[in-house]
């Protein structure tokens, strides 16, 4: 079998991390089996849909690097040949028109929702609808009435309902546009999906949408319906559980690689770690081992993951990507500098924005420490700073020597290293925790490091 899937998002909002996970799984499977893995677009809904949604679809999928090699489809430009089928149906006596007005219509909903029982138009059965051609009516597709519809799910397993229980869909609209129940199944067979890989929203939809293809004797996709995400406390993921959307993830500092990683495993169990990367998923990725239980999105777990990324990515690429999103214009002496100290630096950020934090004392040539509690601290002990600059500029310039500098001074006055560290971190970088001290005295350079330790913060002080 030739396997074509199709992410197939309704371009009304943004890019939700659950329709990013769908096209995860559709891009992994198509991969895994040498397959078409394509994207269409479904804007038939031209009141809810946009270009800037639109646009947001195909940045998370850049940044996600799954975008399809092929031309993106977009529903609306189908719109002649699901009009087409929709008449074929009628033709055949599958479908119907029904000429019910709103009102007529919400009465009929409110007896079919008092008798528990689906939407049936008295049109249904009526042979005299051709009678007034001024009308307005939509098409019903005549569901059956009688029997069963089974359908074998990779995922939710084989399912069966009651014919009974299906509603007569609209499928053409009174304007003579198609519903998306229409638009979406004839689009599968001119595409030749041969899976439909979809959140588990879509399930009951299946069994409404099946009866179109079994109808026109077109083959049957396979269905694989995901289960939805949910949050921590076990509802499905909304706007109250923080971010839903894939871009909101990317501005908030996590990497693609991270974010693919966290998506997979929200619905996939691998072996390792690795396996959810996507150069092995693409080789290991099945829909069996797709859970049937709704997965939860885990800000920590995710957390984890990027920093475990971010640690394990080549320094450069750290770098480039900081200085594009900040706009970086660095001299080389900062730009060396900073290369230098992001390693230690990566140890303490889950998310790569939280270095700006650190932008200041590493760039700023007249940076002072601003925390006034710091400040009193600093004034106390500033006959130690002057001592240990003084040391410092007599010492030849490299990480072993400034090293044994401090510990001779800390022999002399029979000090140990916590007695000054703090207050040297003070000093260089306005805070009381940062990496390795002697690479960041390194790193500063003699100069912009005594200038620092020199810096008279009594004046400061009396200011205020």
């Amino acid at each position: 079998m030739n396997v074509v899937t199709r992410f197939a998002p309704s371009p009304s909002g943004y890019l939700h991390i659950g329709g990013a996970r769908t096209a995860i799984f559709n891009y992994l499977f198509a991969k895994k089996h040498s397959g078409k893995y394509l994207v269409r677009i479904e804007d038939t809904d031209k009141k809810r849909s946009s270009e800037k949604a639109i646009e947001a679809i195909h940045k998370g999928l850049s940044w996600l690097n799954i975008n399809s090699e092929y031309e993106i489809i977009y529903q609306s430009q189908n719109f002649s040949s699901h009009i087409k089928i929709a008449y074929e149906l009628l033709e055949k006596n599958l479908a119907y028109k029904c000429f019910l007005n709103s009102n007529e219509l919400q009465e009929l909903r409110l007896k079919s929702r008092e008798k528990g029982i689906p939407i049936k138009s008295p049109w249904r059965n009526r042979k005299d609808q051709n009678e007034d051609k001024n009308r307005e009516f939509v098409i019903r597709l005549k569901m059956p009435s009688e029997g069963t519809t089974t359908i074998d799910d990779i995922v939710q397993g084989t399912v069966t309902i009651k014919n009974e229980i299906l509603d007569d869909m609209v499928i053409l609209r009174s304007d003579n546009t198609p519903t998306y129940m229409l638009s979406s199944v004839v689009d599968d067979n001119n595409m030749g999906i041969t899976h439909i890989i979809r959140g588990d929203d879509h399930f009951n939809n299946a069994f409404r949408q099946i009866q179109i293809i079994k109808y026109l004797n077109w083959n049957i996709p396979y269905y694989a319906h995901i289960p939805l995400i949910h949050g921590t406390d076990g509802a499905k993921l909304s706007k109250r559980h923080n971010a839903t959307s894939l871009f909101a993830y990317k501005d908030l500092g996590y990497t693609s690689e991270a974010m693919f990683s966290y998506l997979l495993q929200l619905g996939w169990s691998a072996k390792n770690d690795e396996d959810y990367f996507v150069d092995r998923a693409t080789k290991l990725f099945t829909l069996e081992k797709v859970n049937k239980s709704p997965a939860k999105f885990d800000l920590k777990k995710l957390n984890n993951i990027n920093s475990k990324n971010l640690n394990n990515m080549k320094v450069s690429d750290v770098y480039n990507l900081v200085a594009n999103r900040f706009q970086l214009q660095l001299n080389d002496d900062e730009k060396k500098r900073f290369i230098a100290l992001l390693p230690e630096l990566l140890k303490r950020v889950q998310v790569y924005t939280d270095l700006e934090k650190e932008f200041d004392w590493l760039f700023q040539k007249d940076f002072f420490c601003k925390d006034k509690n710091n400040q009193i601290e600093l004034q106390k002990n500033n006959l130690m700073l002057i001592e240990i600059g003084t040391n410092l500029k007599k010492c030849k310039w490299s990480i072993e020597n400034i090293k044994n500098c401090l510990n001779q001074y800390i022999l002399k006055n029979s000090l140990t290293f916590k007695d000054i560290g703090p207050i040297l971190r003070m000093a260089l970088t306005g805070k009381t925790t940062s990496p390795d001290l002697v690479s960041i005295i390194y790193e500063l350079g003699c100069t912009i490091t005594l200038n620092r330790l020199n810096y008279n913060y009594q004046y400061k002080i009396k200011s205020k």
